[in-house]
């Protein structure tokens, strides 16, 4: 044996040793992460527009007697209504609005009780408002959240595909459920009381989105909760047999079942701990349920468990909140449906690094639950708990703030000159005592939160800094002048403040019901145990391919290889999509694999490439077509069909020489957003027209107002709009010349530019934050933006919208062409594939309907509602979680698209409009004699490029064709 050879088995046998001796030590060494207790206390926090409508009517906790039940059968709508009575049950749509009267006997103030079965839709929660006698008493009416149930996966429980566990789709479960009526943010916890007089009223459900079915409607006063004192006196005896351990992500151990609230409440894998069960060194486990996925106020989580026998239970929850540093992570307890004792309305979770055991507790004493023997209940609902008055006072106070900003604006401007003293003390009436109010409101914050959490930390530096510096302002009110930008900066940090807050994340391994104080398993091995773990993981890093979606060694030697370049979270969607409905129904197989986006052009010139490409961005279809790389669709004889099923605008972004060579996925156009607070104060309505923009201009500048256009980014609507085309020629000469020289494109560009110079718009622009704050109150982008502001700019929330394209207006008829340019992403098959039949059906079973909608909801579900599906289909669009009125909008621009083929040398095109619109705007060359000068290079290039694919081509004297 060499001695190199011995070298290496010594250190081997090194390794070895070690490896044993940390067993051996890691078995006798105890673990970490010992109990820590939940304690749980009744906010008090009651909303101010509520506690107004309370004072008003004289509420002193006394509720009339009786129950009033409304008349379901006799209800009224407006025009555009859809219900009917199904039995004894009000079916509704998701448009109009509908009222539903009722005969009160006793004056007095009453709960109101809501029973309803939710009926198939979108994923969305239904959501309505609501109206008494024709009036909304108080802000928390204006949302009522009717919530679904969802299972993982039909029968609950988690597919094992090659090793590995992917994450279930949900499917919702349909079940009658009864709520009385409450703050649906969850800040006040205690039922509305509603005050109603003797004799006849109304109520009326506004429309919002999904479509609902009422059961029944009562006034009737909510059941009130007994102390935990009083609940221990039912003389049950207290369990004393063994630790029953259930799984919290799936039906194992006493776990029977798990219902929640939320699609989007996922399953996730945790690596960090060898004790979080199921576990496995490399593989992935689905180990635990919620973390980030279960954060909004109202979405539960309800396990049923199966126990041996009647009795006292304590309940500890393995679990971790490790992403809210500084926040308890507030739950509402229920028990077989119904909050057991007054004191677990709010069970706080505090912070930790690694999971712990939650056991509940009162003090230093567990909360004893009661079971029934056999099948029981226990829900946890997100709450916000002591966190609510923090909430709702900042919430207030960014109200007020960017109301106050918008005013310091309208005297200033956005950049305020040093040496003017604008006098903001006595232009603004009541300046100071505004800004020393709020920051009295945000010092109380300050000292709520450190009451809670028991330190300042990241938690306050926020508000604290807001709140000194209005405190400056107050005292000296020249200051703001300097520091314009930075109040800007704080009240924009204060919305997302308050977006952190609201979100109460907590990830759960499992929970133990057991007797009383018995011992519970370390909630985390010993530092020996975990560093063996890691050691194992690290070992298989160079045993195993973790990058790969899924293994093919299941497949054929037919099966049709599919590429995709996109994130990991839609590569695993679809994976599980073909798995679960495309393999099963074809008897086909798929390889599926997940590709960087530029592999994809030179593995298809190598031979290597796929059968079928997704994911295609329109250039790169026609980048493939013209070097005859993907297969023109219109060869199979169902073409028409499928394609009818688009927008004509997604069609036409890939069509070339006469070839249609790809299918949409997704197509996303632009919308007009704007702030319907400062419109209505300005006294201005949403502009149809372009004459009406600039009108509007004028104003919104008189108020040290912007409106935002996406310079260039627009142009080729414009150009459209007036009647003109981005390129000339006709079938396979489209793009055989620019179109741009056109009278039509020319009267396009002057107006474009005309915006930056004569009107002043800013070139460059953050539109969401500056929209968030109100500085640009209205603008055109892209309706995917819809999200953005949905997720990150909680404190405008209602406060704005959007609205489809202002439009040119015809002279003679009077008709607005408001068609937007839309952009798209396709869906390919390569053209040397030797499957095209079989990539053809994948193509359209991918494209289908039902594949899309699943996806759509899939992806939504995994990624939250910021990564909602720009469908190219408008039937997916309409299934998708929108509202009605913001689908019926989006529906109304879609139908107005149009798709502009990028055609060979088409790069050139949106380079030399760029840099006509730099002369314009920068160097104040004229509009039609910088675009003129520079339509000479587009041509060139596409000339160029039409010589190269050997298509017909303009030269000086003539058509020529090589």
């Amino acid at each position: 044996m060499s001695k190199k050879v011995k070298k290496r088995l010594t250190v081997l046998g090194i390794i070895l040793a070690a490896a044993a001796l940390l067993v051996l030590l890691a078995n006798v060494l105890p673990g970490s992460g010992d109990s820590r207790t939940v304690a749980g206390e009744e906010s008090e926090f009651v909303d101010a527009t509520y506690q107004s409508y309370l004072s008003e009517h004289g509420f002193d906790g006394t509720f009339a007697q009786g129950e009033c039940v409304f008349d379901l059968k006799n209800y009224t709508g407006t025009e555009n209504l859809t219900a009917e009575i199904v039995g004894e049950s009000l079916k509704i749509g998701e448009t109009g609005d509908v009222t539903v009267p009722v005969s009160v006997a006793e004056t007095g103030f009453y709960n109101i009780e809501i029973t309803y079965l939710n009926i198939e839709g979108t994923t969305a929660t239904p959501e309505r408002g609501m109206l008494i006698d024709g009036e909304q008493p108080f802000d928390g009416l204006s949302q009522i959240s009717f919530y679904r149930q969802w299972k993982n996966s039909a029968d609950g429980t988690i597919v094992n595909k090659r090793g590995s566990e992917v994450r279930p789709s949900a499917v919702e479960v349909f079940s009658q459920q009864t709520f009385y009526l409450a703050d649906s943010q969850r800040r006040t916890l205690t039922p509305y009381a509603i005050y109603f007089e003797a004799g006849e009223h109304t109520i009326t459900f506004t429309e919002s989105k999904e479509p609902l079915q009422i059961d029944s409607i009562a006034l009737k006063k909510a059941p009130e909760y007994m102390t935990y004192e009083e609940y221990l006196t039912e003389g049950i005896s207290e369990y004393d047999g063994e630790n029953i351990v259930c799984q919290a992500e799936r039906a194992e151990g006493g776990t029977v079942d798990i219902i929640k609230t939320s699609p989007t409440i996922g399953t996730t894998s945790d690596y960090s701990s060898m004790y979080t069960v199921p576990t496995h060194t490399y593989k992935v486990m689905l180990n635990t349920i919620g973390g980030t996925t279960w954060v909004n106020p109202g979405d539960a989580i309800e396990w049923t468990v199966n126990v041996p026998s009647e009795g006292y239970y304590q309940l500890a929850f393995r679990a971790r909140q490790n992403t809210n540093r500084g926040v308890m992570s507030f739950r509402r307890l229920r028990i077989n449906g119904e909050v057991p004792f007054k004191e677990a309305e709010e069970i706080g979770f505090s912070f930790s690094g690694g999971f712990q055991n939650y056991v509940l507790s009162l003090g230093d004493e567990p909360m004893l639950l009661h079971l029934n023997e056999g099948e029981n209940t226990i829900s946890l609902e997100i709450v916000l708990g002591d966190f609510a008055y923090a909430l709702s006072t900042i919430e207030d106070s960014v109200i007020v703030l960017n109301d106050m900003y918008r005013r310091i604006l309208q005297i200033t401007g956005t950049v305020p000159d040093r040496y003017i003293d604008y006098e903001l003390d006595t232009k603004i009436e009541d300046f100071e005592e505004t800004m020393t109010e709020q920051y009295e409101k945000l010092m109380s914050v300050v000292d709520n939160v450190v009451a809670i959490t028991g330190e300042k930390g990241e938690r306050t530096v926020t508000i604290e800094k807001a709140a000194l510096q209005l405190k400056r302002f107050a005292e000296e009110p020249d200051r703001v002048k300097l520091e314009i930008s930075d109040f800007k900066s704080n009240v924009s940090s204060l919305g997302t403040w308050m977006l952190n807050i609201a979100e109460m994340p907590l990830e759960v391994d499992s929970f133990t019901l057991s007797a009383p104080k018995a011992v519970l398993k370390s909630a985390e091995p010993n530092m020996l145990l975990g560093a063996w773990n890691e050691f194992k993981r690290f070992m298989a890093t160079f045993l195993t391919n973790t990058s790969q979606i899924a293994s093919n060694t299941d497949s054929t030697d037919d099966a049709i290889m599919v590429w995709i370049a996109s994130g990991r979270d839609q590569a695993q969607i679809i994976q599980n999509l073909i798995d679960d409905s495309y393999i099963p129904n074809s008897g086909k197989s798929v390889k599926f694999q997940l590709t960087p986006a530029g592999v994809l052009l030179p593995a298809t010139l190598a031979g290597t490439g796929p059968d079928v490409s997704l994911a295609m961005a329109q250039a790169s279809i026609v980048d493939f077509a013209v070097r005859n790389a993907v297969t023109d669709l219109t060869v199979f004889d169902d073409f028409e069909e499928q394609a009818a099923k688009f927008k004509t605008s997604a069609i036409e972004a890939v069509t070339y020489n006469g070839g249609i060579y790809g299918l949409p996925e997704t197509q996303s156009f632009s919308m007009l957003f704007y702030r319907k607070d400062i419109l209505d104060s300005l006294g201005l309505e949403v502009p149809q027209t372009w004459d009406e923009v600039r009108e509007m201009i004028s104003v919104l500048h008189t108020n040290q107002y912007d409106f935002y256009i996406p310079t260039t980014g627009l142009f080729s609507t414009l150009v459209i709009q007036n009647g003109g085309d981005m390129y000339s020629g006709e079938g396979s000469d489209y793009g055989i010349q620019s179109g741009l020289s056109s009278e039509e494109a020319m009267v396009a560009f002057k107006e474009l530019t005309e915006f930056f110079t004569a009107y002043k718009l800013p070139v460059s622009a953050d539109f969401s934050n500056r929209f968030r704050v109100g500085e640009i109150p209205i603008g055109i982008a892209d309706y995917t933006t819809f999200n953005q502001l949905e997720i990150f700019a909680p404190e405008i929330k209602g406060l704005w919208s959007f609205a489809p394209l202002p439009g040119v207006k015809d002279a003679e008829t009077g008709e607005i062409n408001n068609t937007a340019v839309s952009g798209s992403v396709h869906t390919a098959i390569l053209s040397k594939s030797q499957k095209q039949d079989d990539s053809w059906e994948f193509v359209k079973w991918w494209l289908d309907e039902e594949t899309q909608v699943n996806y759509a909801n899939t992806l939504e579900a995994v990624m939250g509602s910021g990564a909602r599906y720009a469908t190219a289909n408008p039937e997916v669009l309409r299934r998708l979680p929108w509202s009605t009125s913001q689908a019926r909008l989006l529906l109304e621009q879609f139908d107005k698209t149009k798709g502009i083929p990028d055609v060979p040398g088409y790069y050139m095109t949106s380079r030399m409009v760029d840099f006509s619109f730099k002369n314009v705007v920068t160097e104040g060359q004229n509009a039609r004699e910088a675009l003129y000068l520079n339509i000479k290079d587009i041509n060139d290039e596409l000339t160029k490029k039409r010589k190269e694919f050997h298509l017909n081509y303009i030269e000086e004297e003539g058509v020529g064709n090589e």
